[in-house]
């Protein structure tokens, strides 16, 4: 029941987490563009959080108890009257092939990066698909915990989680939660057959 209780918590600490960073940097408003400033902090928020709502789903997952999946016919869309190989045709060029356009990477910088407001389309795009992951936390952690079981039936190696990095920037209730997901985890996996 404690288990349960910590996951419900770590998740409305994420998604209060997730919204107010959605919110101080004003994507509630679907903004066009937003300052550079805002966009750095921002983003670096954002893969911090990814990393906390990845753990907490991989945590769900692993503390799901699900039925054996059922076996199930699979299915073949090869065609048996395609068993011939075909031939293939060879070009033989004299001439070698027309070059490409001069690649970007070997230019000089056309331009000085201006300060100013970026495109928010990005920010807000991530932003709005971590909502909808924390929305459908459930939903994914059930898909995880059935790929779970087939990577411990195929024999694949049991992962280890580090602890994460950088957590002095998270919140302290963050910083607990993240620091909780480490240990949770690497216990949760003692479970999983060593392949050793």
């Amino acid at each position: 029941m404690e288990h349960d209780d910590f996951l419900r918590q770590s998740w409305h600490a994420i998604a209060h987490a997730l919204a107010e960073a959605g919110v101080i940097a004003g994507l509630h408003a679907a903004p066009a563009t937003i300052a550079k400033k805002v966009k750095r902090r921002l983003t670096s928020e954002l893969r911090r959080l990814a990393v906390l709502l990845r753990r907490l789903i991989f945590l769900m997952a692993l503390s799901m108890e699900l039925a054996p999946a059922a076996s199930r016919e699979g299915r073949n869309w090869f065609r048996p009257e395609d068993t011939s190989p075909k031939a293939r045709r060879l070009i033989f060029r004299l001439a070698p092939a027309p070059s490409g356009p001069f690649p970007d990477s070997l230019r000089p910088m056309q331009h000085i990066p201006q300060p100013g407001p970026v495109d928010a389309a990005p920010v807000t795009a991530r932003w709005q698909a971590m909502l909808d992951v924390l929305k459908h936390a459930r939903r994914r952690a059930t898909r995880l915990a059935r790929n779970i079981q087939r990577w411990q039936a195929a024999g694949v190696a049991k992962p280890y989680v580090l602890p994460m990095a950088r957590t002095h920037r998270l919140t302290p209730e963050l910083g607990l939660i993240a620091g909780a997901f480490t240990s949770l985890i690497n216990q949760a996996l003692a479970r999983w057959p060593d392949t050793g």
